[in-house]
Parts: C-alpha cells; sequence; structure tokens
C-alpha cells in the first residue's frame, strides 16, 4: 500500500527501482518498478544473490507483518519475518555495500502517554508483540549504522489509511460493513481510541524526504504523522459526513480490544525542520481521497 506508491513517485524521478516482495498480501508487483523479485526476506542466500546483483544505493525496508491483531495472534511468525526477515536484509545490504537504509518503524513504538510523542524525548516500549518487533528493527539498524559505516533512517509511521490496504484495520472494516447503499449500521469495539491518521499518499512522501535526507548523521529517527489525532466516533462522523449518509453504531463485545492505548498523538515538528514534510491533508481530506480512489471508474 506504502510501497507501491514509494516505487512510483522514485521512477517518476528517474530512479531505477528495484522490489523484492513475497506478495502475501494479496497484491500485485507494482508496475514502475525496473526489477521485479518474488522472494521471501528470510531467505537468505537469495537475498544476498539479489543484493548483490541489483547493488542498491539505497534500501527502504517496508516489509513486515503489521496488522496487529494478526501479530498478537500469530506471535511467532510476527517476530520470524519483521526481526529475523529485517537481519537478513541489513546482512544481505552489508555484502552489497549499501550506503543507505531508511526503515519503516512505526508509532506504536512509544511508550503509551497523552499528548505529541516526540523522536528524543518520549520513551519507547513495546506494550504488543508488533510494537515489540519495530522497537527491535530499530536496534538492528543501529548496530548496523555501527558495524558498516553507513547511514540509517528510522521512519516512525503513524496511522496510515489507502484504498488498496490488504489489512482488515478500521477504516476497511468500516467501509466494507457499510458496502451496501441502504447501510446505516456499523459494529465496532473500541470507540474512544484516538489515532494520528495519514494517507498513504503523504506517507510516501514522508519517505522520499527521509531517503533524501544527506546529512551526516549516521542514524537518525522521524516521525511520519499529522499532529492531530482523532477517536474512532470522530472518524465515523466524519465517514458519514463524507458519505452524505447518516451512520449508527453499535458496540460489539467481540470487537473489544483488552488492551489499547487510549492516544497515540505524533509530533511532527522535526520532519518539517529538517526533511521540509508535513502531511497536509486533515482527517477529511484523506477520507475523501480514499472514497475518490474507491469510485469506479
Amino acid at each position: 500500500m506504502i510501497g507501491r506508491r514509494l516505487v512510483s513517485r522514485l521512477a517518476g524521478l528517474g530512479h531505477i527501482v528495484a522490489i523484492v516482495d513475497d506478495l502475501s498480501s494479496g497484491l500485485p508487483m507494482p508496475a514502475d518498478a525496473a526489477v521485479a523479485h518474488r522472494c521471501d526476506i528470510r531467505e537468505e542466500r537469495e537475498m544476498l544473490a539479489l543484493m548483490g546483483d541489483f547493488r542498491p544505493d539505497g534500501i527502504v525496508h517496508l516489509a513486515a507483518l503489521h496488522h496487529i491483531p494478526t501479530c498478537e495472534i500469530d506471535r511467532r511468525r510476527c517476530l520470524d519475518v519483521n526481526v529475523l526477515g529485517t537481519e537478513t536484509v541489513l546482512l544481505a545490504a552489508s555484502e552489497a555495500r549499501v550506503a543507505r537504509v531508511v526503515l519503516a518503524s512505526s508509532g506504536a513504538v512509544y511508550r503509551w502517554a497523552d499528548g505529541p510523542l516526540q523522536e528524543e524525548t518520549s520513551p519507547t516500549q513495546a506494550m504488543d508483540n508488533y510494537a515489540l518487533s519495530k522497537l527491535s528493527n530499530e536496534s538492528q539498524l543501529r548496530l548496523w549504522c555501527e558495524r558498516s559505516a553507513a547511514t540509517g533512517r528510522i521512519a516512525r509511521i503513524f496511522n496510515t489509511i489507502g484504498n488498496d490496504d490488504p489489512n482488515a484495520h478500521l477504516l476497511p472494516d468500516l467501509l466494507a460493513q457499510l458496502e451496501h447503499a441502504d447501510a446505516d449500521l456499523v459494529r465496532l469495539g473500541n470507540l474512544d481510541s484516538r489515532r494520528d491518521y495519514l494517507h498513504a499518499d503523504e506517507v510516501a512522501g514522508g519517505l522520499l524526504a527521509i531517503l533524501a535526507d544527506t546529512r551526516p548523521e549516521p542514524l537518525d529517527v522521524f516521525n511520519l504523522c499529522s499532529g492531530e489525532e482523532h477517536s474512532v466516533e470522530r472518524l465515523v462522523n466524519c465517514l458519514a459526513t463524507c458519505l452524505g449518509r447518516s451512520i449508527r453504531i453499535e458496540i460489539d463485545e467481540k470487537r473489544r480490544r483488552r488492551f489499547d492505548r487510549a492516544s497515540q498523538l505524533g509530533d511532527p515538528t522535526k520532519a518539517y525542520a529538517l526533511l521540509g514534510w508535513r502531511a497536509q491533508l486533515g482527517l477529511q481530506g484523506i477520507l475523501n481521497r480514499l472514497l475518490a480512489e474507491m469510485a469506479p471508474a
């Protein structure tokens, strides 16, 4: 969902882009890539060969299991793909003498707290298996930078929305429940949870800005976030406005997350100050773009 948008932007700028994807999400390979390899990132020999053949100047590492309920249910696979897979990517990057790696991390790595989460001052703490894997990835990248004398950048990506989201996140679930024109009821669990939302196009732009960061710091971290947070109930009401429909909410106890952070609000100040990047759509703009993308051609 994010990677295909980044590939399109990179290709549009004249870069030669290679993709490694196992296609487990069900989405096809992006059409804009010069080279496309179907491969599991845990396959060490294949990754070494692919990286050695292509010799990339930089890598954007987006491959991961990131649907949090799935990561909790299948804990071992989550850590296998996200942690051991990342180690294989970094090993291949070292062998190919790659100069720069951008890692997709998550706003989920921050300790649960109210108020804007800042890269330099807000503490991190894994509160679920996905966050554990991403905190591990950040440490892996730091160690890789120290070993290889290369440059690493970490993108802590907050809640991303796109029309081609292959996972059962909140928006795809809502739209599936509202698929029929006469449907006006959605069943939800946690209504008060507040999140910082971005469109996938904006995240791709943020990753492009991070990839282009030429400062000499060997490792740095950036929030990709909007600096605004919205509750689930607020999201539903805004979606109703965009659709021009009334939507009723019914609490479904089976959908409640037993442990769910109340707030996940990012501070985007650093990304704007150092990279010139910031999210601009706002919640209604994100939803309007999503609905326009989903409209029949």
